[in-house]
């Protein structure tokens, strides 16, 4: 069976200035292929590194996949090291001169010696003129092993791993199963709850494996189906997705690239509701992540962050009295700002967020976390009371994404 590795070149990966997602994504793509990925490897752009983690890379794997170091600097030295590796001389490729050419030429005319550096690979390779930017990439293959190097530009890799490698290496390495994927996305409970909603149904599956994954206020459960065609593993994935919906219910919100924002825009937009926020705890955060969404302007009228009781007062037109007989963190306050900010902004729908994100501000009676929020409609309002937990952020965060869940519960009863 095949071994295969990924390296990641460029120290601003080392250094926490990016985060590495072409090696997410080639390794989505080569598990889909039956590949067996083994190590994934991020090295800094330094000669001696980048060689001795080739070297390492060649003596246990027979498909090397590259990303990064393609370019005109000199710190890019991807195609020069892995000749160095191999024994190879680097030479001059035409095809890619002139496609180097060709594209300068449409911006800026001028070609300097550091541009020409990205026409020269190792000696024996072929090239894949890279039609979305200037660095072609590459395959070789020598004694037994593959080096497919790739741009390090996300969305130029993307589009050559689409047209070129996957093409390339299903042809190379006609898969013996095919696996496809589904993430499942819930929100309400937590890991644990919703492991056992569906233990009883995963530990029961053959022919099938899941992953339950949390982040905050979001579980994710991965259905991996595995078949001898790509028909029956979509049927399969199929089946248990329906299956797991059902158990879920409406604690599930969505699936793969679903957002919980995103699921609550065409909610609003179907039913041609408009919505608004008052935010005290969050300090606009929960607005920031509806608008997220392109077309958010459509449903989203605005907000108000009454973070002092002087704006809740007198934007707000909260009663001074009531906030100074429950307090700005209380059911009375976040009922009212639901309320007042459905009307101020002109909209169906208004929710409040009023609560203590901490480090400061609690007392005895009022701890850091507890949060109130409040749904507004016009007709009826609901209040949720929540002791959250974690730091500030993961406070505003959680507070946000459970006035979200609220909201997107409340949307699915409308007509």
């Amino acid at each position: 069976m095949i071994k295969a590795e990924i390296i990641s070149t460029g120290s601003e990966i080392l250094r926490g200035q990016i985060i590495d997602t072409n090696a997410n994504f080639i390794a989505k793509k080569l598990f889909e292929l039956g590949i067996d990925l083994e190590h994934i490897s991020a090295v800094s752009d330094d000669p001696e590194y980048l060689l001795s983690t080739l070297k390492l890379a060649l003596s246990r794997s027979d498909l090397i996949i590259t990303t990064g170091g393609l370019g005109p600097t000199e710190d890019d030295i991807t195609y020069i090291t892995i000749a160095k590796a191999l024994n190879l001389k680097l030479i001059k490729y035409p095809a890619a001169e002139e496609h180097l050419r060709k594209i300068l030429s449409k911006t800026r005319g001028e070609i300097n010696s550091s541009n020409l550096k990205q026409a020269y690979l190792p000696e024996g390779a072929k090239v894949i003129i890279n039609p979305y930017g200037t660095a072609p990439a590459m395959l070789l293959e020598k004694d037994d092993k593959i080096i497919y190097s790739l741009p390090g530009v996300p969305w130029e890799m993307k589009k050559l791993v689409e047209e070129n490698l996957i093409p390339y290496l299903k042809e190379k390495f006609p898969p013996a199963v095919i696996r496809k994927s589904k993430i499942l996305k819930v929100t309400g409970l937590g890991e644990a709850s919703v492991n056992e909603l569906i233990r009883d149904y995963l530990n029961k599956q053959t022919n099938l494996s899941f992953g339950i994954y949390a982040n905050p206020e979001d579980i994710q459960v991965q259905i991996i189906a595995q078949a001898p065609n790509e028909k029956e593993a979509e049927e399969l994935l199929k089946q248990s997705a329906d299956r797991l919906t059902e158990i879920l219910g409406n604690y599930l919100y969505g699936s793969d690239e679903q957002t919980l924002e995103g699921v609550i825009g065409d909610l609003l937009k179907s039913k041609g509701l408009k919505i608004a926020v008052a935010e005290s705890c969050t300090g606009g955060m929960l607005g920031e992540i509806i608008t997220r969404v392109p077309g958010s302007s459509e449903y989203f009228q605005g907000g108000i962050i009454s973070y002092s009781s002087l704006i809740k007062e007198n934007l707000l037109n909260i009663p001074p009295e009531i906030i100074k007989e429950y307090g700005e963190v209380s059911e009375p306050v976040a009922r009212l700002m639901a309320e007042k900010v459905r009307v101020r902004c002109y909209s169906d729908i208004g929710i409040g967020i009023t609560g203590i994100a901490g480090p400061g501000g609690a007392t005895a009676q009022k701890k850091v976390g507890l949060v109130y929020l409040s749904l507004a409609d016009g007709k009826d309002t609901m209040v949720q009371k929540h002791q959250l937990f974690g730091d500030r952020h993961l406070i505003r965060l959680r507070a946000s994404r459970r006035a979200l869940n609220m909201l997107r519960l409340k949307l699915q009863q409308c007509p």
